[in-house]
């Protein structure tokens, strides 16, 4: 059984309101900004050099890459991740050459896949570029048809008409 005091009064909608409002800026602010923290910490942990060949492979893919491009740069960061672990697997005093020889090609492995991903970044944007230009053309020119058509038929559907009044007979019944 329910009794009076269960029910809200008109008092207590207001605080309610602001209690909802608050508690949906909070969901809003942590949905937006935990991706954002998540990868400023990402990028915080690996080595400069890796951060940097990640965040070109990214701004290439956000540019609008396609799979096939960056599969080849993530090849490329996966080879050199391998290496950095062979390198630094290696301690003894006897395998410093070797270590050097291979922190060397993963810091050439990584030049390589910023200047790739910087390349196609400047070619994926052109290609996105080209497809909005050719899309607006496309619309422009299928509004300039249309209007003609639309012309047209107007005109053939007055000329239609004009021909069938004449065409009418009218007869007493």
């Amino acid at each position: 059984m329910l009794y009076n005091r269960d029910y809200l009064n008109e008092s207590q909608l207001p605080q309610i309101r602001t209690r909802l409002a608050i508690a949906a800026v909070t969901a809003i602010l942590a949905v937006t900004l935990l991706p954002i923290l998540a990868t400023s910490q990402a990028t915080g942990t690996i080595e400069p050099g890796f951060a940097g060949a990640l965040d070109a492979v990214r701004q290439a893919e956000t540019a609008g890459a396609t799979p096939n491009e960056i599969a080849a740069l993530v090849t490329l960061l996966n080879k050199a991740l391998e290496l950095n672990g062979e390198a630094l697997k290696l301690t003894a005093a006897n395998d410093a050459n070797r270590r050097t020889e291979l922190i060397s090609e993963v810091d050439q492995i990584l030049i390589t896949v910023q200047s790739q991903a910087r390349d196609l970044t400047a070619l994926a944007s052109q290609r996105s570029n080209t497809n909005k230009i050719l899309t607006y053309a496309g619309g422009i020119l299928a509004a300039f048809i249309g209007t003609i058509l639309f012309v047209f038929i107007v005109s053939f559907y007055r000329a239609y008409r004009i021909k069938r009044t004449f065409q009418m007979r009218i007869t007493r019944k």
